[in-house]
Formats: C-alpha cells, structure tokens, sequence
C-alpha cells in the first residue's frame, strides 16, 4: 500500500511545487467580470501570437482598462469578444468549458508587476540617423495607449519615420512638436539622434533650366539650426517648394533672410541667378515693342543702374507681353510714364528718343 502511495504523493508535491512556480511569475490580475484571473504576457507570447493581435481592437494597451466597459462580462466572452475572439474552444481551449484554467478563486494575492511584454529600448531608424527610444522615460509621463495603436501599431517591426513627417502630427511628433510644455521640441535634434545629422551634401536645384537657382546646404547651416528653415518656409521634401517671383518682395521662401529691410531682395540678383548678365542693345533678349507707328526697342542695359524691383512686378509684370502700354496712360505717369516725366527721366514726349525704325 505505502508502494502505491509513493508515486501518487511525489506526483501531488510536484504539481504543488509547478503551482506555486507558476504562481510565482508576475502577471495581471482581473477582477472582473469574475474574481481572480490572472494573466500573463509571456504565456500568450510563447503561443507565437503577436501585440497586434489583441492590441488592436480587442484591448487597450492600458492594463485592467477593459474592465471599464459594461460589456465586460461573461456573456460577452462566450460570443466571441475580448478572450473570447480566441478562446473559442478551436484557437485555444473554450472559455465556457474549461473555467479553472483561468479562474482560481478567490483570494488570490496580487501578483508583482508585470514583466513588460516590449523590450525597454528601441532602435528607430539606420546608421548615422538612427534614434534610440526608450520606453520606460516616456511611461513615466504617458500611458500606453497614449502611442498604441494609434501612432504606432505594436508588433509590426520597425516604424518608417521621414524627414517629412518632422513637425507635424503623426508618431512622435504629436508630443514633440515645440508647442507644449511636456516634452522638448523636434527640433532639438541632438535629444534623439545619437550622432549629428549631416546636412545634405547634393546641390538643389530651384526652377528649371538656365533659370534654375543652385542652393548648397554648406553655406546656409546658421546657428539656429535647421529649424529656421524647415519645415517653414521649406518642407523636408526636394522638389516641393515653389518659388514665385512676387516671393522676392513678399519675405517668403529664401527672401524670409534673402532681403533688405524694406522687403526687397532685388539688390544683387546675379549671386543666386547665374543666367542674368545684362541685356546687350540689339541681343536676342532685347524687347522689341511694335507700336501703330514706329518700333521701340527697350534694353536692360541702359536701365540696370536701377534695381530690378523699380519696375517688377509693378508696374510691370515679369512675363513680356502681359502688361498693356498705351500712349495716354504714359502721359499720365503710368507704365514707363512713372519714370518717363522729364524729372527722373526723359519725357515720355520726346518720341523719337524711343520710336524707331
């Protein structure tokens, strides 16, 4: 009898000493919608299931959050929500079969804290760029549905973050945006990027052609970083910005620091524009005016002692052709009439000085 009795008690004391192992890992304990459940990340994770599966509809990243909802119960379970989407007795064992797997009655102490099912640091990004993340600085102030899935859905590898998206509201720059008290701005570069950034080496091109201006981010790295221009007045985007002539005079695009005090960048069109040497009398830019008498011909040359702002956009427009000239409206200080008035420049009168043949 003491033979038979041997095994059966050696059998009972380890399955004594399993529970109490088992007992002994940290988890979270559920008080609804019955006493004394309690689980634990690391069980479900060695199933090979992923955050994504139960963070993304099921449950809140915030531990015990689900008990808020009315429908938290039992009943909810068993038509297949919350546990239930997968203990339906086919993905794992029924929740209305097997309760004791969970339910362990009452009385159960509070377990320790939960081993958090993330790993405390990660790496966002590659090389020179890349940014170590740290979960526990940012639970400190954050819960974690504050992040997930909203911003960023867990258990789907690395988020892509580009340049474009800095400064606006999506992942992390919906708290990092400089604009509350509570964490430090984007452009704070050096709090994330462990090694500087280096600025582009390439030489941008703005506009097309012998128009097209070069801008080189070597001779723009001002002190205040590169927050002065991006993401306003320029996105981290090539080819996204657009520059208008009307720009030069308006303090937007380069001319926010490209101009004198008055709002002109006008003064020394030659440093950007490569292709603007002054016109030649009788050259193939010379415009040529045809009028109901005789031709007038105007040449950049004999008026580029003036800056270019004198005449653009107003009163004329930087398009040939597009501003309309008559001979009334010049007698009466308009078009070429402004300057034309036998003050500041020869009268307008004085028709054979440009009328001809």
């Amino acid at each position: 009898m003491r033979k038979r009795l041997l095994p059966l008690i050696l059998l009972l004391i380890g399955c004594t000493a399993a529970a109490a192992a088992d007992q002994a890992k940290p988890g979270i304990l559920y008080t609804q919608p019955l006493e004394s459940v309690i689980f634990r990340h690391q069980d479900h994770a060695q199933e090979g299931s992923a955050c994504v599966v139960c963070h993304t509809g099921l449950f809140e990243m915030e531990a015990l959050h689900v008990q808020k909802n009315k429908d938290y119960n039992m009943d909810s379970l068993y038509k297949g929500k919350y546990c239930g989407a997968c203990h339906n007795g086919k993905k794992a064992f029924a929740a209305n079969t097997q309760c004791a797997r969970c339910h362990l009655g009452s009385g159960v102490p509070a377990p320790p804290k939960d081993v958090p099912p993330y790993k405390e640091s990660v790496v966002l990004g590659k090389g020179e760029q890349s940014v170590m993340f740290h979960h526990e600085v940012h639970t400190k102030k954050s819960i974690c549905r504050s992040c997930h899935p909203s911003l960023f859905k867990p258990g789907e590898g690395t988020t892509r973050i580009r340049m474009a998206d800095h400064g606006g509201s999506r992942f992390c720059f919906g708290c990092h945006s400089g604009r509350g008290k509570d964490a430090f701005a984007w452009s704070d570069c050096s709090r994330c990027h462990r090694k500087s950034v280096p600025a582009p080496r390439e030489t941008i091109h703005f506009g097309e052609g012998t128009k097209a201006v070069p801008f080189r981010h070597a001779g723009h790295q001002l002190k205040g970083g590169c927050k002065v221009c991006h993401p306003r007045p320029f996105a981290y985007r090539k080819g996204a910005a657009k520059i208008d002539f009307d720009d030069h005079r308006n303090r937007k695009a380069c001319f926010a620091c490209h101009a004198k005090k008055n709002g002109s960048a006008f003064y020394d069109c030659n440093r950007c524009h490569q292709d603007k040497p002054a016109v030649k009398p009788g050259g193939p830019d010379t415009l040529k005016y045809q009028t109901p008498w005789k031709n007038v011909y105007f040449h950049h040359e004999s008026h580029a002692w003036f800056s270019c702002v004198s005449c653009h956009p107003a009163p004329f427009a930087m398009k040939k052709g597009k501003t309309k000239m008559v001979m009334s409206d010049m007698l009466r200080g308009k078009t070429c009439g402004v300057c034309h008035n036998g003050t500041k420049a020869f009268s307008a009168r004085e028709c054979a000085r440009c009328h001809k043949k």
